[in-house]
């Protein structure tokens, strides 16, 4: 009775002793698989055999790699701004032109006369409301005005590529020229744009107003026009787009 009283007993004791040790296991094979730091791997190495320890050293090297690798990819990935779409032909709102010819742009198809038509209208109204808000903007000294103008003329100027695409995709070697200075100078009214949206100060207003009516009037006003009758020969519509007057003088 008493020798099973003690056989019992040291079964209890293994017992007891084994579990740290398959929990230490456990928690050791998870820290490496879960991509553990040196200092988690550094805590068990003192007791593992050699061949264990390269193992599981290799593991956790291919572990880091995965894991750089995916860094990298998503560094990689799209973070842009409205500034680096529009200088890319992008259109930093999302706007889209009637009848799906955006889309019909992008794919590399002619856009339908009515699509010209349409992409004219809309570049046009999208000029204008710009243009309005540069006019005001000098004479305006209430911050939450001046900033809510700038948004608005921000919002349109960002639109304007959508028309910009479709009209480009309808002549893309008579627009050539005029697409390439739009797409070139539009970022510096952007960026003037917002800059007074951060900043809506008199003075700040003043000196990004002078910045992007210096690009805007030669640049992209005249090019909007050519743009736009170059499209619209090319449908087979009368060459009649708007002409729109210099801001700011």
């Amino acid at each position: 009775m008493q020798f099973l009283y003690i056989l019992s007993s040291l079964s209890l004791i293994g017992t007891s002793l084994s579990l740290p040790i398959d929990t230490r296991s456990n928690d050791l094979d998870l820290a490496v698989r879960n991509d553990a730091n040196d200092a988690v791997l550094d805590t068990f190495t003192g007791e593992l055999d050699p061949s264990t320890l390269a193992t599981l050293t290799q593991d956790k090297a291919k572990a880091d790699d995965n894991n750089n690798a995916s860094t990298k990819a998503s560094a990689n990935g799209n973070g842009n701004g409205n500034t680096a779409k529009a200088a890319a032909g992008g259109n930093a709102n999302g706007g889209k032109a009637a009848g799906g010819s955006t889309a019909a742009a992008a794919s590399g198809k002619k856009p339908t006369a009515n699509a010209v038509q349409t992409a004219a209208d809309n570049f046009a109204k999208d000029a204008n409301t710009v243009s309005a808000s540069l006019n005001q903007l000098p004479s305006e000294t209430d911050a939450t005005k001046i900033k809510a103008l700038a948004t608005t003329a921000f919002k349109a100027e960002s639109d304007e590529d959508a028309q910009r695409a479709v009209l480009f995709a309808a002549d893309p070697n008579g627009g050539a020229s005029a697409n390439t200075k739009i797409v070139k100078n539009t970022p510096t009214v952007l960026d003037g744009l917002s800059n007074i949206q951060k900043n809506p100060t008199p003075q700040n207003v003043a000196k990004m107003v002078d910045t992007i009516s210096a690009a805007r009037n030669p640049q992209i006003l005249p090019s909007i026009t050519q743009l736009s009758n170059s499209a619209m020969k090319a449908v087979g519509l009368p060459a009649a787009a708007q002409k729109f007057p210099a801001t700011n003088q």
